[in-house]
């Protein structure tokens, strides 16, 4: 899933892509088993691999 295109439609941060949100914002949706926290939870897990790609990336340097 490609949560460029998924647009959060509720609360303070309408309007927004699930990759601009806060991770508070995304862990209260998965913390609070929202309706649309599956939306949450792959923008998490995006943002993790993102994270060991980079770690990585540094240790080959």
């Amino acid at each position: 899933m490609n949560n460029d295109k998924e647009i959060c439609d509720f609360g303070l941060h309408h309007g927004e892509p699930y990759t601009a949100l806060p991770a508070t914002f995304l862990n209260w949706m998965v913390e609070t088993n929202h309706n649309k926290s599956h939306f949450a939870k792959n923008e998490l897990e995006r943002r993790i691999i993102a994270v060991e790609n980079t770690f990585e990336e540094s240790k080959n340097l």
